[in-house]
């Protein structure tokens, strides 16, 4: 555990190592590690993409070099540390910060900073692209950068370097280009603000003469000498395992030493004011070391063109958008010697919102009652705080409860349990770590997420999947053609597995314990990585062959296909099943795309993975009812995708259009609309939209929809829902009721007529003739509707009955216009007819309904017994 040395009094030039090569640049420690192994990294703008390692001391001054690591990005600045194994720092031209993992050789992870000014727009005096510097200390990683909302003050964020999340942000009042450099101990900023050699004016001293204590958020000006002998200062960075200094001045590669007094709680002023809020960072990556803890810590600030001592307080949020505080003192003790995954406990189980607030109640005042909920016991806690305690039995983390006032009740969402995760995470962490076979690995992923999950479990898994995938790219490198297509296929299988064990139904808890935005990234990456596994698949099988792999909630077919020769079109899956979905693609799209004689293909069908993919910016195509009702939008399928030679999938065009069809997940009048979608996303943010670009319906019923697109993706389709407000039971009962005795009483009544009309000679006319027959069509109608209208579960019968009501109430119809048509001819004729019209009365009241009951049956028979007829 890295102590607190107290507040810094005093910095000492101790040693002078060698003068570089270059002006700029930087060199550091691991803190987290013991060994003497120094990383070195000179600048040179745009050309910054290599990092150094020396096993020692006496090896970087004579310049015998342990290994290089080729980076994946060039670097912007001096800024970069190493931390627990892995190099951040912020790629160039852009506010992200990229995670490295030396050990793998693999980039891990990428954040952005959000709102940081980037590439010289708020750099230190020297320039260099050192808009965003990082740093470490006794309590983690840091970021130091400006912002325009702070008007180019200081803006500091504590990083978890596991997460890559943002846990605290604080506002300063010290100008950034102002700053030579600036470096973090225990928590608080020290601004470094020294003379260059080309500086005019040597007035301004060599000093820190500005702290900020986020602890307390507290700041306020010092004066501190700091050695400046070569006045170009590039780099500063605190180790705090050793408390010294590594500073880059003006190609001197320099040591400082540090003298430290009591911590004073009284320096600074404190900054009171109005609770405001930020959003989150947006992540691109999530490392697969992830904390399944999010890091709770305060957020305190100086506000836009305050002056130290008046500023603005600002909180950080969570990801489910609510603030997060802690206290000092548990953040403080949070072991960094020998990181974990799993994030201690706090001893102060509630916490209150900064005094900042002015809406918090008074103590003594109402509070939340004790009540147990997930699986959790709550304590009374008052207005305005934060419960936190343990997760549930079985897991690791913290879970949080927040009182509401002025109301005193509990939040109505519940207890957020994102931060809780299974204890078997930290084992994976490990095995990744030091470098077993990736399929060894994948297969205890995918056993270990058979049992209970949690929020943190899901996030975890599907970050892992990644790196596994990257890992096996790395390790087939060294095996035999044979190897490759063994492990290739072990990590296939047992990826599949933990999809299949990760969509399953008892797992929709633990994706509910995530906000949207982060179930979004989760289900985006896991579509992306399961599409790479199989292209490395492909891309290792010895021969042409098709692999399948089946479950309840994933299938996944790859194939590896030869284009010479006579090709049929290629369908997945082959036989649609209980699924009831398929997609195909035709020969001529497989010849058309193939290379050198061959052609990969992946195809996967997920179940109940649409419902973690967001409708909110969904283009749809309306039709007149979803126009004119209050209606949200809702994934109406599986999702299916199809993928050819490892392109990205939505940016192939196909000559011949794909064609897929899927079954519907709820089948009823509540869904319509059906729109062919596909899910558009970016690879670099894993954030994206449902669109209808390049799609359209060809044909949909009651329980399924094919549609065409000419292009590849994951395809679903996307339907209106609205909710249909059901009647109580005694309403139904009483509709019932009135239908029953109304249609019987009509019934007996039209039977009443026919019996009139057919047995009293008297009566017998061409007029009379129209009257029965209008009771009989009535008649027969009224009683096929009584006996049919609730056989909606015999698909043939409500066919059937469907038709049969069709014509009769036509024919009631037409006898209807044959009684004024009688009507008009008695008032015409002065004398009746001898010749009677009945043969005429008959062809056209019976034959009319028929003839146009069977255009309707010839056009579309498959609409009779639907919602349509």
């Amino acid at each position: 555990v890295f102590l607190c040395p107290g507040l810094l009094k005093g910095v000492y030039q101790s040693e002078h190592l060698f003068e570089s090569d270059h002006q700029s640049g930087a060199w550091c420690k691991d803190p987290l590690q013991a060994s003497d192994k120094i990383y070195y990294m000179p600048w040179t703008p745009y050309r910054t993409d290599t990092l150094t390692e020396y096993s020692s001391k006496d090896d970087f001054i004579a310049g015998r070099p342990t290994t290089t690591y080729k980076l994946p990005h060039r670097v912007d600045g001096t800024g970069f540390v190493v931390y627990d194994g892995a190099l951040f720092f912020n790629k160039e031209r852009t506010r992200n910060i990229v995670k490295f993992d030396l050990r793998t050789r693999i980039k891990s992870g990428e954040a952005i900073i959000a709102n940081a000014n980037y590439h010289d727009t708020s750099p230190y005096r020297w320039g260099g692209k050192s808009d965003i510097d990082l740093a470490v200390d006794e309590n983690g990683l840091w970021v130091i950068y400006a912002t325009e909302q702070n008007n180019g003050k200081i803006v500091i964020s504590q990083l978890n370097p596991y997460t890559l999340r943002i846990e605290g942000t604080w506002d300063t009042a010290y100008d950034k280009r102002s700053a030579s450099n600036a470096f973090m101990i225990c928590g608080i900023l020290y601004v470094v603000k020294s003379v260059y050699e080309d500086d005019d004016n040597e007035a301004t001293g060599n000093k820190i003469d500005y702290i900020y204590n986020t602890d307390q958020s507290k700041d306020s000006m010092v004066d501190v000498p700091f050695p400046n002998s070569y006045q170009y200062i590039a780099a500063v960075d605190y180790n705090p395992r050793d408390n010294l200094l590594y500073v880059w001045n003006n190609y001197h590669v320099v040591k400082y030493s540090l003298d430290f007094g009591p911590l004073d709680s009284r320096a600074g002023q404190a900054h009171h004011g109005q609770v405001s809020y930020i959003a989150p960072p947006i992540h691109l990556d999530s490392d697969l070391e992830r904390l399944p803890a999010k890091g709770i810590s305060p957020s305190g600030a100086v506000g836009p063109g305050s002056t130290p001592g008046s500023s603005t307080a600002r909180m950080a949020t969570s990801s489910t958008g609510r603030p997060t505080t802690t206290s000092a003192s548990a953040r403080r003790n949070r072991s960094t010697s020998t990181p974990s995954p799993v994030a201690d406990v706090p001893e102060e189980m509630t916490t209150q919102l900064p005094a900042a607030s002015s809406q918090l109640p008074a103590a003594g005042g109402e509070s939340c009652e004790p009540l147990e909920a997930r699986e959790i016991a709550w304590s009374r806690t008052r207005q305005g705080q934060l419960a936190k305690q343990p997760c549930p039995v079985g897991s690791i983390g913290v879970a949080t409860f927040r009182c509401l006032a002025p109301d005193g009740i509990w939040e109505p969402q519940g207890p957020d349990l994102s931060n809780c995760s299974s204890p078997w995470i930290n084992h994976i962490t490990q095995k990744m770590k030091s470098g077993e076979m990736a399929a060894n690995i994948a297969r205890e992923l995918a056993e270990q997420t058979r049992s209970h999950l949690y929020a943190g479990d899901i996030a975890y898994s599907v970050s892992a999947m990644v790196q596994l995938v990257n890992l096996l790219d790395v390790q087939l490198r060294n095996l035999t053609p044979g190897g490759k297509d063994s492990a290739a296929r072990s990590l296939n299988k047992a990826m599949v597995e933990t999809v299949n064990n990760l969509l399953q139904p008892q797992a929709l808890s633990a994706w509910r314990d995530l906000n949207a935005s982060e179930q979004q990234r989760a289900a985006t990456r896991l579509l992306d990585t399961v599409e790479d596994s199989a292209f490395v698949l492909a891309d290792n099988l010895l021969k042409t062959d098709i692999v399948r792999e089946n479950t309840d909630n994933i299938q996944l077919e790859v194939a590896r296909l030869s284009t010479d020769g006579n090709l049929e079109d290629l369908k997945f899956p082959q036989n649609m099943g209980q699924h009831g979905s398929a997609i195909q693609l035709s020969a001529n799209t497989l010849k058309q795309n193939g290379r050198n004689g061959e052609i990969r293909v992946a195809f996967v069908l997920y179940n109940n993975l649409g419902t973690y993919l967001s409708t909110e910016n969904a283009s749809m195509k309306l039709g007149t009812e979803a126009m004119a009702t209050n209606h949200s939008v809702i994934v109406n399928s599986p999702v299916i995708t199809a993928a050819i030679n490892k392109e990205f999938s939505n940016k192939v065009y196909l000559a011949d259009p794909v064609v897929f069809t899927v079954k519907h997940i709820k089948q009823s009048e509540e869904n319509f609309n059906p729109n062919c979608s596909f899910w558009s996303y970016t690879k670099r943010t894993m954030t994206g939209y449902w669109s209808t670009q390049g799609c359209r319906l060809l044909a949909t019923n009651k329980t399924h929809t094919t549609c065409s697109c000419n292009h590849l993706t994951n395809f679903a389709v996307l339907m209106a829902h609205v909710e249909v407000k059901h009647s109580d039971a005694v309403h139904d009962l009483l509709l019932d009721f009135i239908t029953w005795v109304g249609i019987l009483l009509s019934l007996v009544c039209l039977l009443i007529c026919i019996f009139t009309f057919c047995f009293f000679r008297g009566l017998q006319s061409d007029r009379n003739t129209i009257h029965k027959n209008l009771c009989i069509s009535l008649f027969v109608a009224e009683l096929l509707f009584l006996i049919g209208i609730n056989r909606t579960d015999q698909p043939i019968a409500c066919a059937v009955f469907a038709a049969l009501l069709h014509f009769f109430f036509l024919a009631a119809f037409t006898w209807m216009f044959l009684e004024g048509v009688q009507l008009y001819i008695m008032l015409v004729e002065v004398f009746e007819s001898e010749h009677s019209r009945r043969k005429y009365f008959y062809l056209v009241g019976y034959g009319m309904p028929a003839l146009i009951v069977a255009v309707s049956a010839a056009v579309d028979y498959r609409s009779y017994g639907t919602d349509k007829v």
